[in-house]
Protein backbone atom coordinates (compact mmCIF):
# COMPACT_ATOMS: atom_id res chain seq x y z
CA UNK A 1 0.00 0.00 0.00
CA UNK A 2 1.50 3.10 -1.10
CA UNK A 3 0.27 6.67 0.46
CA UNK A 4 1.85 9.84 -1.50
CA UNK A 5 0.72 13.40 -0.77
CA UNK A 6 0.74 15.54 -3.88
CA UNK A 7 3.50 17.90 -2.91
CA UNK A 8 5.79 15.15 -1.92
CA UNK A 9 5.81 12.51 -4.94
CA UNK A 10 8.86 13.95 -6.72
CA UNK A 11 8.12 11.96 -9.61
CA UNK A 12 10.66 11.57 -12.48
CA UNK A 13 8.62 11.19 -15.78
CA UNK A 14 7.90 8.08 -17.70
CA UNK A 15 9.51 8.05 -21.58
CA UNK A 16 6.71 6.79 -23.99
CA UNK A 17 9.63 4.19 -24.82
CA UNK A 18 10.56 3.25 -21.32
CA UNK A 19 6.40 2.82 -21.17
CA UNK A 20 5.92 0.77 -23.83
CA UNK A 21 9.57 -1.14 -23.23
CA UNK A 22 7.65 -2.46 -19.92
CA UNK A 23 4.36 -2.73 -21.49
CA UNK A 24 5.75 -5.17 -24.30
CA UNK A 25 7.87 -6.93 -21.23
CA UNK A 26 5.15 -7.27 -19.06
CA UNK A 27 3.25 -8.91 -21.91
CA UNK A 28 5.93 -11.46 -22.65
CA UNK A 29 6.60 -12.59 -19.07
CA UNK A 30 3.21 -13.42 -18.32
CA UNK A 31 2.44 -14.98 -21.91
CA UNK A 32 2.54 -18.57 -20.65
CA UNK A 33 1.16 -18.13 -17.12
CA UNK A 34 -2.52 -17.73 -18.12
CA UNK A 35 -3.03 -20.37 -15.40
CA UNK A 36 -2.22 -17.98 -12.96
CA UNK A 37 -4.53 -16.24 -10.39
CA UNK A 38 -5.09 -12.56 -11.28
CA UNK A 39 -3.68 -11.81 -7.71
CA UNK A 40 -0.49 -13.44 -8.07
CA UNK A 41 0.00 -11.66 -11.64
CA UNK A 42 -1.45 -7.99 -9.96
CA UNK A 43 0.97 -8.34 -7.30
CA UNK A 44 3.96 -9.31 -9.63
CA UNK A 45 2.69 -5.91 -11.91
CA UNK A 46 2.65 -3.63 -8.70
CA UNK A 47 5.69 -1.34 -9.79
CA UNK A 48 5.17 -1.05 -12.83
CA UNK A 49 1.10 -0.24 -12.49
CA UNK A 50 2.18 2.02 -9.36
CA UNK A 51 4.91 3.82 -11.55
CA UNK A 52 1.98 4.48 -14.28
CA UNK A 53 -0.39 5.73 -12.27
CA UNK A 54 1.61 8.51 -10.18
CA UNK A 55 2.97 10.01 -13.37
CA UNK A 56 -1.25 9.91 -14.74
CA UNK A 57 -1.92 11.96 -11.44
CA UNK A 58 1.04 13.65 -11.20
CA UNK A 59 -0.25 15.00 -14.38
CA UNK A 60 -3.53 16.16 -13.07
CA UNK A 61 -4.82 18.47 -10.94
CA UNK A 62 -6.65 16.42 -8.76
CA UNK A 63 -6.27 16.88 -5.18
CA UNK A 64 -6.84 13.51 -3.59
CA UNK A 65 -7.72 9.98 -4.87
CA UNK A 66 -7.49 6.48 -3.52
CA UNK A 67 -7.75 3.38 -6.05
CA UNK A 68 -7.49 -0.18 -5.40
CA UNK A 69 -8.16 -3.87 -6.49
CA UNK A 70 -9.65 -7.18 -4.67
CA UNK A 71 -9.86 -10.58 -5.94
CA UNK A 72 -12.12 -13.66 -4.46
CA UNK A 73 -9.09 -14.83 -2.42
CA UNK A 74 -8.87 -11.80 -0.80
CA UNK A 75 -5.23 -10.44 -2.16
CA UNK A 76 -6.29 -6.43 -2.14
CA UNK A 77 -3.85 -3.30 -3.06
CA UNK A 78 -4.35 0.22 -3.06
CA UNK A 79 -2.59 3.20 -4.10
CA UNK A 80 -3.17 6.38 -2.32
CA UNK A 81 -2.70 10.51 -3.54
CA UNK A 82 -3.51 13.48 -1.80
CA UNK A 83 -4.23 14.44 2.02
CA UNK A 84 -7.76 14.47 4.42
CA UNK A 85 -7.83 18.54 3.37
CA UNK A 86 -5.55 21.32 2.82
CA UNK A 87 -6.46 22.15 6.20
CA UNK A 88 -5.95 18.41 7.58
CA UNK A 89 -2.31 17.50 5.89
CA UNK A 90 -2.95 13.74 6.61
CA UNK A 91 -2.34 11.78 3.47
CA UNK A 92 -5.71 9.89 2.55
CA UNK A 93 -5.36 6.30 2.21
CA UNK A 94 -8.23 3.08 2.11
CA UNK A 95 -9.85 4.28 5.50
CA UNK A 96 -10.57 7.67 5.07
CA UNK A 97 -13.93 8.62 5.05
CA UNK A 98 -15.93 9.46 1.78
CA UNK A 99 -19.17 10.10 0.91
CA UNK A 100 -19.99 7.45 -2.00
CA UNK A 101 -23.49 8.44 -3.16
CA UNK A 102 -25.05 6.33 -5.38
CA UNK A 103 -22.84 3.88 -4.85
CA UNK A 104 -24.94 3.45 -1.90
CA UNK A 105 -27.47 1.96 -4.42
CA UNK A 106 -25.44 -1.58 -4.59
CA UNK A 107 -25.89 -1.99 -0.70
CA UNK A 108 -29.53 -1.37 -0.67
CA UNK A 109 -29.83 -3.45 -3.96
CA UNK A 110 -28.74 -6.01 -1.75
CA UNK A 111 -31.08 -5.02 0.95
CA UNK A 112 -34.09 -5.46 -0.80
CA UNK A 113 -32.37 -8.89 -2.18
CA UNK A 114 -32.57 -10.33 1.39
CA UNK A 115 -36.58 -9.72 1.41
CA UNK A 116 -36.75 -11.51 -2.01
CA UNK A 117 -34.69 -14.63 -0.02
CA UNK A 118 -36.88 -14.13 3.05
CA UNK A 119 -40.02 -14.49 1.20
CA UNK A 120 -41.52 -11.05 2.06
CA UNK A 121 -42.12 -10.17 -1.63
CA UNK A 122 -41.52 -11.32 -4.97
CA UNK A 123 -39.32 -9.82 -7.44
CA UNK A 124 -42.19 -9.19 -9.84
CA UNK A 125 -44.78 -8.90 -7.44
CA UNK A 126 -45.92 -5.18 -7.45
CA UNK A 127 -44.98 -3.28 -4.66
CA UNK A 128 -48.61 -1.60 -4.14
CA UNK A 129 -48.93 -4.84 -1.63
CA UNK A 130 -46.56 -3.49 1.23
CA UNK A 131 -46.41 0.48 -0.70
CA UNK A 132 -49.70 1.41 -1.61
CA UNK A 133 -48.60 4.85 -1.02
CA UNK A 134 -46.89 4.50 -4.44
CA UNK A 135 -50.23 4.80 -6.28
CA UNK A 136 -50.04 8.48 -4.97
CA UNK A 137 -47.40 8.74 -7.39
CA UNK A 138 -48.95 9.70 -10.85
CA UNK A 139 -47.23 9.85 -14.55
CA UNK A 140 -45.24 13.29 -15.25
CA UNK A 141 -46.19 14.38 -19.11
CA UNK A 142 -43.95 16.78 -21.32
CA UNK A 143 -46.77 19.43 -20.65
CA UNK A 144 -46.82 19.44 -16.49
CA UNK A 145 -49.60 17.09 -16.77
CA UNK A 146 -50.20 14.39 -14.98
CA UNK A 147 -52.32 10.73 -15.24
CA UNK A 148 -52.60 7.72 -13.50
CA UNK A 149 -50.08 4.42 -14.62
CA UNK A 150 -51.81 1.30 -15.42
CA UNK A 151 -49.15 -1.15 -15.27
CA UNK A 152 -47.88 -2.09 -11.87
CA UNK A 153 -44.44 -1.25 -10.60
CA UNK A 154 -42.02 -4.00 -9.36
CA UNK A 155 -39.19 -4.56 -7.18
CA UNK A 156 -37.66 -6.11 -10.50
CA UNK A 157 -38.49 -2.84 -12.12
CA UNK A 158 -36.67 -0.13 -9.10
CA UNK A 159 -33.82 -2.50 -9.31
CA UNK A 160 -33.08 -2.21 -12.58
CA UNK A 161 -34.42 1.24 -12.93
CA UNK A 162 -37.04 0.61 -15.43
CA UNK A 163 -39.81 1.85 -12.92
CA UNK A 164 -40.22 5.04 -14.59
CA UNK A 165 -38.98 7.21 -11.47
CA UNK A 166 -36.27 9.84 -12.64
CA UNK A 167 -33.80 12.58 -10.90
CA UNK A 168 -33.68 16.15 -11.84
CA UNK A 169 -30.50 15.50 -13.63
CA UNK A 170 -31.84 12.65 -15.77
CA UNK A 171 -35.19 14.19 -16.98
CA UNK A 172 -36.15 17.80 -18.23
CA UNK A 173 -39.92 17.73 -17.17
CA UNK A 174 -38.41 16.56 -13.57
CA UNK A 175 -35.95 19.57 -13.41
CA UNK A 176 -38.74 21.89 -14.53
CA UNK A 177 -41.05 21.51 -11.75
CA UNK A 178 -38.28 22.11 -9.54
CA UNK A 179 -36.89 25.64 -7.85
CA UNK A 180 -33.21 26.43 -7.28
CA UNK A 181 -32.35 28.15 -4.50
CA UNK A 182 -29.63 31.05 -5.69
CA UNK A 183 -27.44 30.98 -3.23
CA UNK A 184 -26.36 27.28 -3.31
CA UNK A 185 -27.41 26.43 -6.77
CA UNK A 186 -28.79 23.33 -5.33
CA UNK A 187 -32.56 22.28 -5.51
CA UNK A 188 -34.87 23.31 -2.89
CA UNK A 189 -36.83 20.35 -1.34
CA UNK A 190 -40.67 20.09 -1.93
CA UNK A 191 -43.39 21.27 -0.27
CA UNK A 192 -45.38 18.01 1.08
CA UNK A 193 -49.11 18.62 1.25
CA UNK A 194 -50.68 17.35 4.07
CA UNK A 195 -52.25 14.66 2.29
CA UNK A 196 -48.96 13.49 0.46
CA UNK A 197 -47.01 10.40 1.49
CA UNK A 198 -43.41 12.39 2.81
CA UNK A 199 -40.65 9.75 1.51
CA UNK A 200 -37.96 11.56 3.29
CA UNK A 201 -35.99 11.90 0.16
CA UNK A 202 -36.28 16.23 0.40
CA UNK A 203 -37.36 16.11 -3.30
CA UNK A 204 -40.52 13.69 -4.01
CA UNK A 205 -40.02 10.48 -6.56
CA UNK A 206 -41.27 11.50 -9.76
CA UNK A 207 -42.47 9.06 -12.28
CA UNK A 208 -42.30 10.10 -16.56
CA UNK A 209 -43.48 6.41 -18.09
CA UNK A 210 -45.26 3.39 -17.44
CA UNK A 211 -43.10 0.71 -15.15
CA UNK A 212 -41.08 -1.48 -17.72
CA UNK A 213 -41.56 0.66 -20.89
CA UNK A 214 -38.02 2.10 -20.45
CA UNK A 215 -35.18 2.67 -19.04
CA UNK A 216 -33.85 5.71 -16.95
CA UNK A 217 -31.75 7.11 -13.75
CA UNK A 218 -33.32 7.68 -10.65
CA UNK A 219 -35.29 7.39 -7.07
CA UNK A 220 -35.97 4.02 -8.23
CA UNK A 221 -33.59 2.32 -5.67
CA UNK A 222 -34.68 5.13 -3.02
CA UNK A 223 -38.19 3.56 -3.19
CA UNK A 224 -36.65 -0.01 -2.71
CA UNK A 225 -35.18 1.09 0.46
CA UNK A 226 -38.45 2.32 1.69
CA UNK A 227 -39.85 -1.05 0.65
CA UNK A 228 -36.68 -2.44 3.35
CA UNK A 229 -37.82 -0.36 5.71
CA UNK A 230 -41.72 -1.44 5.40
CA UNK A 231 -40.87 -4.96 5.56
CA UNK A 232 -38.95 -5.08 7.99
CA UNK A 233 -39.91 -2.33 10.41
CA UNK A 234 -36.46 -1.11 10.86
CA UNK A 235 -34.60 2.18 9.49
CA UNK A 236 -32.04 1.73 6.62
CA UNK A 237 -29.17 2.19 8.70
CA UNK A 238 -30.24 -0.08 11.22
CA UNK A 239 -30.93 -2.78 8.91
CA UNK A 240 -27.82 -2.16 7.39
CA UNK A 241 -25.80 -2.23 9.86
CA UNK A 242 -27.42 -5.63 11.60
CA UNK A 243 -27.88 -7.61 8.27
CA UNK A 244 -24.72 -5.96 5.93
CA UNK A 245 -22.39 -3.69 7.08
CA UNK A 246 -22.24 -5.36 10.21
CA UNK A 247 -21.80 -8.92 9.28
CA UNK A 248 -19.33 -8.07 6.54
CA UNK A 249 -17.00 -5.99 9.04
CA UNK A 250 -17.58 -2.73 7.19
CA UNK A 251 -16.92 -0.73 10.44
CA UNK A 252 -15.83 2.48 8.48
CA UNK A 253 -19.77 2.57 6.53
CA UNK A 254 -22.50 4.26 7.80
CA UNK A 255 -25.01 6.37 7.02
CA UNK A 256 -24.33 8.50 10.51
CA UNK A 257 -20.77 8.01 10.94
CA UNK A 258 -19.48 8.79 14.44
CA UNK A 259 -17.45 11.92 15.29
CA UNK A 260 -14.29 9.69 15.47
CA UNK A 261 -15.32 8.46 11.53
CA UNK A 262 -16.12 11.97 10.47
CA UNK A 263 -12.60 13.47 11.00
CA UNK A 264 -11.21 11.36 8.38
CA UNK A 265 -13.84 12.70 6.37
CA UNK A 266 -12.00 13.95 2.81
CA UNK A 267 -13.01 17.68 2.25
CA UNK A 268 -15.07 18.25 -1.26
CA UNK A 269 -13.47 20.12 -3.85
CA UNK A 270 -14.60 21.46 -7.19
CA UNK A 271 -12.63 24.17 -9.39
CA UNK A 272 -13.99 27.77 -9.49
CA UNK A 273 -14.48 29.68 -12.48
CA UNK A 274 -10.23 30.25 -12.51
CA UNK A 275 -10.13 26.73 -12.76
CA UNK A 276 -8.55 26.19 -9.43
CA UNK A 277 -9.58 23.61 -6.73
CA UNK A 278 -11.27 25.06 -3.85
CA UNK A 279 -13.36 23.39 -0.91
CA UNK A 280 -16.80 23.26 -1.21
CA UNK A 281 -19.48 21.93 1.41
CA UNK A 282 -20.64 18.55 1.70
CA UNK A 283 -24.03 17.27 -0.31
CA UNK A 284 -25.32 16.40 3.07
CA UNK A 285 -25.47 16.80 6.69
CA UNK A 286 -23.41 15.08 9.43
CA UNK A 287 -26.49 13.27 10.56
CA UNK A 288 -29.67 12.12 9.08
CA UNK A 289 -33.13 11.23 10.38
CA UNK A 290 -34.60 9.32 7.46
CA UNK A 291 -31.73 7.64 5.04
CA UNK A 292 -32.23 7.28 1.49
CA UNK A 293 -31.46 4.20 0.11
CA UNK A 294 -30.44 6.06 -4.12
CA UNK A 295 -27.39 7.74 -1.89
CA UNK A 296 -25.81 9.22 1.54
CA UNK A 297 -23.75 6.45 2.39
CA UNK A 298 -20.31 7.26 3.75
CA UNK A 299 -18.12 4.66 3.30
CA UNK A 300 -14.02 4.05 2.91
CA UNK A 301 -12.37 2.29 -0.19
CA UNK A 302 -11.30 -0.78 2.13
CA UNK A 303 -14.45 -1.36 3.45
CA UNK A 304 -16.47 -0.98 -0.51
CA UNK A 305 -14.17 -3.93 -1.60
CA UNK A 306 -15.17 -5.90 1.36
CA UNK A 307 -18.44 -5.73 -0.02
CA UNK A 308 -17.84 -5.88 -3.46
CA UNK A 309 -15.39 -9.25 -2.71
CA UNK A 310 -18.38 -10.85 -0.47
CA UNK A 311 -20.17 -10.29 -3.99
CA UNK A 312 -17.53 -11.59 -6.31
CA UNK A 313 -17.72 -14.74 -3.56
CA UNK A 314 -20.96 -15.23 -4.51
CA UNK A 315 -22.86 -13.46 -1.55
CA UNK A 316 -21.01 -15.64 1.59
CA UNK A 317 -17.55 -14.10 2.81
CA UNK A 318 -15.36 -15.76 5.80
CA UNK A 319 -18.31 -17.52 6.84
CA UNK A 320 -21.18 -15.30 6.67
CA UNK A 321 -23.48 -15.21 3.96
CA UNK A 322 -25.46 -12.62 3.31
CA UNK A 323 -26.96 -13.06 0.16
CA UNK A 324 -28.14 -16.80 -2.14
CA UNK A 325 -26.11 -17.70 -5.11
CA UNK A 326 -28.95 -17.65 -7.14
CA UNK A 327 -29.81 -13.69 -6.15
CA UNK A 328 -25.85 -12.87 -6.69
CA UNK A 329 -25.94 -14.18 -9.88
CA UNK A 330 -29.22 -12.04 -11.23
CA UNK A 331 -26.91 -9.12 -9.92
CA UNK A 332 -24.28 -10.15 -12.47
CA UNK A 333 -26.58 -10.65 -15.53
CA UNK A 334 -27.79 -8.09 -17.62
CA UNK A 335 -31.77 -8.01 -16.63
CA UNK A 336 -33.20 -5.62 -19.06
CA UNK A 337 -35.07 -6.73 -21.71
CA UNK A 338 -33.72 -7.89 -24.72
CA UNK A 339 -35.06 -4.44 -26.55
CA UNK A 340 -33.58 -2.06 -23.90
CA UNK A 341 -30.14 -0.50 -23.15
CA UNK A 342 -29.40 2.54 -20.50
CA UNK A 343 -28.98 5.77 -22.36
CA UNK A 344 -27.83 8.59 -20.32
CA UNK A 345 -28.41 10.95 -23.24
CA UNK A 346 -29.80 13.74 -21.02
CA UNK A 347 -27.24 14.15 -18.43
CA UNK A 348 -24.75 13.69 -21.56
CA UNK A 349 -26.73 16.77 -23.38
CA UNK A 350 -25.53 18.97 -20.53
CA UNK A 351 -21.85 17.68 -20.42
CA UNK A 352 -20.50 17.24 -24.13
CA UNK A 353 -17.05 16.43 -24.56
CA UNK A 354 -14.57 14.00 -26.72
CA UNK A 355 -12.68 12.83 -23.83
CA UNK A 356 -14.08 9.18 -22.61
CA UNK A 357 -16.72 10.30 -20.35
CA UNK A 358 -19.29 8.51 -17.93
CA UNK A 359 -22.01 10.32 -19.75
CA UNK A 360 -20.98 8.82 -22.88
CA UNK A 361 -22.05 5.06 -21.78
CA UNK A 362 -24.71 4.02 -23.84
CA UNK A 363 -25.93 0.56 -25.17
CA UNK A 364 -25.06 -1.65 -21.80
CA UNK A 365 -27.35 -3.60 -19.96
CA UNK A 366 -28.44 -3.46 -16.20
CA UNK A 367 -28.57 -5.67 -13.45
CA UNK A 368 -30.42 -6.15 -10.29
CA UNK A 369 -27.52 -3.13 -9.03
CA UNK A 370 -25.03 -1.75 -11.69
CA UNK A 371 -24.60 -1.23 -15.40
CA UNK A 372 -23.37 -4.84 -17.35
CA UNK A 373 -20.66 -3.72 -19.99
CA UNK A 374 -22.71 -5.44 -23.29
CA UNK A 375 -21.61 -2.62 -25.62
CA UNK A 376 -18.84 -3.67 -27.72
CA UNK A 377 -15.59 -1.93 -27.18
CA UNK A 378 -14.85 0.39 -24.21
CA UNK A 379 -11.24 0.37 -23.37
CA UNK A 380 -10.06 -2.59 -21.95
CA UNK A 381 -13.14 -3.85 -19.92
CA UNK A 382 -14.37 -6.83 -21.11
CA UNK A 383 -18.21 -7.68 -21.88
CA UNK A 384 -20.12 -8.61 -19.33
CA UNK A 385 -18.55 -7.11 -16.39
CA UNK A 386 -20.25 -4.48 -14.03
CA UNK A 387 -19.74 -1.30 -13.12
CA UNK A 388 -21.34 2.26 -11.68
CA UNK A 389 -20.29 5.27 -9.56
CA UNK A 390 -21.60 8.06 -7.21
CA UNK A 391 -22.50 11.67 -8.15
CA UNK A 392 -18.90 12.67 -6.37
CA UNK A 393 -16.62 11.02 -8.88
CA UNK A 394 -16.16 7.74 -6.98
CA UNK A 395 -16.22 4.42 -9.23
CA UNK A 396 -15.98 0.91 -9.13
CA UNK A 397 -15.78 -2.44 -11.10
CA UNK A 398 -17.35 -5.52 -10.46
CA UNK A 399 -15.84 -8.59 -12.81
CA UNK A 400 -16.91 -12.12 -11.80
CA UNK A 401 -15.75 -13.97 -14.79
CA UNK A 402 -11.98 -13.15 -13.57
CA UNK A 403 -12.97 -13.19 -9.73
CA UNK A 404 -11.58 -9.09 -9.55
CA UNK A 405 -12.91 -5.75 -8.19
CA UNK A 406 -11.73 -2.17 -9.04
CA UNK A 407 -12.73 0.74 -7.10
CA UNK A 408 -11.55 5.00 -7.55
CA UNK A 409 -12.54 7.25 -4.63
CA UNK A 410 -12.58 10.97 -4.98
CA UNK A 411 -14.27 13.99 -3.63
CA UNK A 412 -14.95 16.30 -6.57
CA UNK A 413 -17.74 18.16 -8.14
CA UNK A 414 -18.91 18.01 -10.70
CA UNK A 415 -19.70 14.60 -11.72
CA UNK A 416 -17.75 12.81 -14.42
CA UNK A 417 -14.98 15.08 -13.43
CA UNK A 418 -12.77 14.55 -17.27
CA UNK A 419 -9.54 13.96 -15.19
CA UNK A 420 -10.85 11.99 -12.38
CA UNK A 421 -12.79 9.66 -14.64
CA UNK A 422 -9.63 9.20 -16.71
CA UNK A 423 -7.66 8.11 -13.85
CA UNK A 424 -10.55 5.41 -13.27
CA UNK A 425 -10.21 4.76 -16.69
CA UNK A 426 -6.45 4.27 -17.07
CA UNK A 427 -5.92 2.34 -13.74
CA UNK A 428 -8.92 -0.20 -14.32
CA UNK A 429 -7.07 -0.68 -18.38
CA UNK A 430 -3.84 -1.02 -16.66
CA UNK A 431 -5.35 -4.32 -14.64
CA UNK A 432 -7.01 -5.56 -17.67
CA UNK A 433 -3.72 -5.39 -19.33
CA UNK A 434 -2.07 -7.24 -16.98
CA UNK A 435 -4.82 -10.10 -16.58
CA UNK A 436 -6.21 -10.53 -19.59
Amino acid sequence: MKHQTRKGLNLQPISMSTLALAIISMVVSLGCTTNRPPSEILTADHDRREAIMAEAVHATDVPAVVMGWVTTDGRTDFESYGVIDAEDPRPIGPDSLFHIASMTKAVTAVAALQMVQEGRIGLDEPISTVLPEIKQIEILNLDGSRHPGTRPITLRDLLRHTAGFGYMFSSPQIMAELEIDPETGRFLPDVIEESEFDWGFGIQPRRVFESGTDWLYGRNVGVAGKLVERLTGMDLETYFQKNILGPLGMTRSSFNPSPELLADRVQLMTRNPAGEMVPIPPFRPDHLESFYGGGDLFSTPRDYTTFLRCLLNRGELNGVRILDEKLVALMMTDQLPDDMTISLDPMQAQIARKERSFMNEYDDGFSLGWAIETGGDDGLRPEGVGYWSGILNTYYTIDPERGIAIVLFSQMQPFDDPKTYELYRIYEDEIYRAIR
